[in-house]
């Protein structure tokens, strides 16, 4: 199994389990309340839409952000149409992805 699957694995893992919202509105909405641990951003975002989102992270709270996937990529792991944002609201779950995107990230570095 890739890194990648991994990644799209718990993911899904963390949707099944409550643990993620996703959506522009959705996002923003949960960002403003302070609920997020882990944001992820596909990477063929429209950049209107990443503004309205960074808009919105001006909290005390430091959120941890990835730029990952396609949209119907992160779509598909979610079980929902293609999604160009998602946002993990749960500690373990953040701590847990973020690990796998991060080795993701370094293995693209190379």
């Amino acid at each position: 199994m890739t890194e990648k699957e991994r990644a799209f694995g718990m993911i899904g893992l963390a949707a099944r389990a409550g643990k993620v919202v996703s959506g522009s509105d959705a996002v923003k909405g949960a960002i403003r309340s302070g609920n997020v641990e882990l944001l992820i951003i596909t990477r063929d975002i429209s950049r209107n839409s990443l503004d309205k989102i960074l808009k919105n992270m001006t909290s005390d709270k430091e959120i941890a952000c990835f730029s990952f996937a396609t949209s119907d990529e992160l779509g598909d792991a979610l079980g929902k149409p293609n999604r160009t944002v998602a946002a993990i609201t749960d500690k373990s779950f953040a701590e847990g992805i973020s690990a796998i995107l991060e080795n993701i990230n370094e293995e693209e570095d190379t």
